[in-house]
């Protein structure tokens, strides 16, 4: 059981680890960090620079949640993955990006049919090409998972007290049943007899 912020935090934790190859063969890892539009900002000169190539998360809003009981809810979220790369004319391949679709892959194959916290499994539904870039390249991947938010309920064992709204255990009664004749002290192990619990 969770709130928003377990599944965001595992999506960002996977990114992390992705480990990306450059066409000179060098190896590093995916910046992830939670999408504020960062791009535009990096343009603006208003944010620091980070490391490319980045994977920024965006949990979309607004989500429709439906009531399933007891304070959880559910709803089927979208999360739009941002994908930035740097890309400088290689091999006179003049303005023509192609390792942007290797990073693509690498992360729809590490996202699709992941299950963050209380998360169904993501499924990447659509896609979004830059076609107007500079050397930064902006590629969207639009996932959608189910989410189960707990944080409404007083069940939630990491936000409530649980134990303050669990109903004391019944003790149960043993009663035997018995048809016929046969008298209760005649009972073997082997015959058959009823046990009814009974409460308080």
């Amino acid at each position: 059981m969770a709130g928003i912020k377990a599944p965001i935090t595992d999506i960002l934790n996977r990114l992390a680890q992705v480990q990306w190859k450059d066409a000179e063969g060098n190896i590093s890892g995916l910046y992830a960090r939670v999408w504020n539009n960062q791009l535009r900002d990096l343009k603006d000169g208003a944010v620091y620079e980070w490391p490319r190539p980045a994977a920024f998360v965006e949990i979309v809003s607004p989500a429709n949640y439906e009531v399933i009981g007891l304070g959880f809810r559910s709803a089927d979220i979208g999360v739009k993955i941002h994908l930035i790369h740097d890309f400088y004319n290689q091999d006179g391949t003049f303005e023509q990006d192609l390792e942007i679709f290797d990073l693509r892959d690498t992360v729809i194959a590490e996202l699709s049919q992941y299950c963050p916290t209380a998360c169904g499994p993501l499924n990447c539904v659509s896609e979004f090409q830059d076609t107007e870039h500079d050397n930064l390249y902006h590629y969207v991947c639009d996932f959608v998972c189910n989410f189960i938010d707990s944080r409404g309920s007083k069940y939630d064992p990491d936000f409530g007290d649980l134990e303050q709204y669990v109903n004391d255990q019944l003790e149960p009664e043993i009663n035997v049943a018995v048809t016929g004749s046969i008298r209760p002290e005649d009972l073997t192990q082997e015959q058959e007899f009823l046990i009814i619990p009974q409460t308080n």
